[in-house]
């Protein structure tokens, strides 16, 4: 494996020299200055769904919404960590070996590059949770071990 190349390279174009005002201000996401999760959450709706709150050369935030039982598919990524600060309800991480991780409101969970991670609602509420990725942040889809899903490949992101 010594001989893989990342699948990006961070290149920032846009650099300064010094501090400035804001250049661009959007009046939607992703990249407004001032983002309120009740106003998201009430534009979206009911779960599930997910939205682009912060991209650029560095960063891909997103937050999400998923109903009892609802979550991602399993998959890892080649080239960057991920982490989650989970905003409402309660989600359990099925990871590569076997571990889980469950986690509620205020909580932070990290999952390593690598890892495999399968994120589930447990409980009857919605949850909410606002994702952490770097891009272009390909996902590989893979079984996961404790929960027995069996779909693999290769993806572009879509929901952390």
């Amino acid at each position: 494996m010594a001989d893989l190349k990342p699948e990006s390279t961070l290149k920032v174009t846009d650099l300064v020299t010094g501090p400035i005002p804001p250049r661009l201000i959007n009046e939607s996401w992703p990249n407004v200055l001032h983002t309120r999760i009740a106003d998201v959450a009430a534009r979206m709706g009911p779960p599930p769904w997910a939205v682009r709150i912060v991209q650029d050369e560095r960063n891909l935030v997103t937050l999400i919404a998923a109903p009892p039982g609802g979550g991602n598919r399993p998959h890892w990524h080649r080239d960057f960590d991920e982490w989650w600060v989970v905003m409402a309800g309660r989600l359990r991480w099925e990871l590569t070996g076997g571990a889980v991780v469950e986690a509620a409101k205020d909580d932070i969970v990290w999952v390593p590059r690598g890892t495999v991670h399968h994120i589930t609602t447990v409980g009857d509420q919605d949850t909410l949770r606002l994702a952490v990725a770097m891009p272009p942040a390909t996902h590989h889809y893979s079984p996961c071990e404790q929960c027995g899903y069996a779909e693999d490949g290769p993806a572009q992101w879509d929901s952390a």
